[in-house]
């Protein structure tokens, strides 16, 4: 009888796994999008709903069979809400949460200027949802030594069980900017905050920590630094006169000036956008390595440069700063510096936040190109404005 009921037993436990229901499994994460996928042979249909968490708002809505999947056309970082109906009832949710969980975050530029920039956030997301957050980086020698909690990985390396991954940059189609992939008009906010939007945080100034040599400048006495070169003729100070005048000026106070640029000094073509070829000044500029140029900034006293890279990276190695641009709006680059900007309501200025700036136009000046006003938002800052902040900076009274 016990062998009976033992045989009976067993078979009814065959018997109910042979007839169990057939189950779909739901999978999810935030890899270029907020992205669901319906997995299993159980034939049925299914509203997924991706709610932004902070509005309460629907974002995207799909309709889908199992071994099927969707995902939102926004790649930014939102709170996401992942619901999923059948038949009116909610069979799986998910709340963004990347606690703990694998982040990918990858700078999509090479650029000194916005290399600098945009990493910071990088370790602000890290630390604001304690996630695991491995990050790449055109430039990962500058950071590694100084966040060993993050994980770099050269552009293009595949990286493994990934909850999310976020991408940094400037995207744009033609002159129209993909929201899809930023939320704001990044030309109307400061640089920094293109990456605290993307990675959903509150915007505050934050300045990387970035390796240089550990070694001295083999520059003797005390030195300013000035960077006059850029990328384009809108972004330089184009008053006639007025470097060399605050180069003058420093040499008078006991000054060297280094010159610290790619372009060479003497070269005749890019003196004139000088107003000549300055004199008085130590010449190191050239193609020399940026690990130089860290080290000679670092140990200036004082750094003098324009809307480029070297004054961006002045401004991450604690150097006081100074910063000639009427090219774009004030609050474009950082704060901790002194700006020399063109305050007469009356004078030109901010182009690059207003319009569309066409990289392959030396001369491009957007409203006022071939005539008497062309490059006026820096032709009016006089010497002096700049020498007041120099004598503030360095303390001279």
């Amino acid at each position: 009888m016990k062998d009976l009921l033992i045989k009976e037993y067993t078979n009814t436990q065959i018997l109910n796994i042979k007839t169990k229901k057939p189950e779909n499994t739901f999978n999810v994460n935030f890899i270029d999008g907020a992205f669901l996928e319906v997995v299993g042979p159980l034939e049925e249909e299914y509203i997924v709903k991706f709610i932004d968490s902070k509005t309460k708002r629907t974002i995207h809505k799909s309709t889908i069979k199992n071994n099927m999947w969707t995902r939102t056309n926004i790649k930014y970082c939102i709170n996401w809400r992942v619901e999923v109906y059948n038949k009116g009832n909610i069979v799986f949710e998910h709340q963004w949460d990347p606690q703990n969980k694998q982040v990918y975050i990858h700078l999509d530029s090479g650029a000194l200027g916005d290399t600098l920039a945009w990493f910071p956030y990088v370790e602000e997301f890290k630390k604001t949802f304690m996630c695991n957050v491995t990050c790449s980086t055109f430039h990962n020698e500058w950071f590694e030594k100084h966040y060993p909690e993050i994980k770099f990985v050269k552009p293009g390396s595949q990286v493994e069980n990934l909850y999310a991954m976020y991408n940094i940059g400037w995207f744009y189609d033609g002159e129209k900017v993909v929201y899809d992939k930023i939320p704001i008009n990044f030309k109307k906010y400061p640089l920094q905050q293109t990456a605290s939007e993307i990675l959903g945080l509150k915007f505050t100034e934050v300045k990387p920590t970035i390796n240089t040599p550990d070694i001295k400048t083999d520059i003797e006495g005390d030195y300013v630094v000035i960077a006059p070169h850029a990328s384009a003729h809108a972004k330089y100070w184009n008053n006639p006169g007025g470097w060399q005048s605050v180069i003058d000026y420093l040499n008078d106070k006991g000054y060297k000036v280094v010159m610290l640029t790619q372009e060479l000094l003497g070269d005749e073509w890019h003196d004139s956008k000088l107003g000549g070829t300055l004199t008085g000044v130590i010449d190191k500029t050239g193609d020399l390595p940026l690990e130089n140029r860290m080290v000679d900034i670092r140990d200036a006293k004082l750094f003098i440069g324009v809307g480029s890279g070297l004054s961006w990276l002045s401004w991450a190695l604690n150097t006081p700063t100074i910063m000639i641009s009427g090219f774009s709006y004030a609050y474009t680059e950082f704060q901790d510096c002194e700006r020399i900007y063109p305050e007469d309501p009356q004078i030109c200025k901010g182009c690059f936040n207003r319009k569309w700036l066409d990289p392959g136009d030396w001369e491009w000046c957007p409203d006022h190109k071939d005539t008497p006003r062309q490059f006026e938002c820096t032709k009016v800052i006089e010497p002096s404005k700049v020498i007041v902040s120099v004598e503030k900076l360095l303390n001279i009274y």
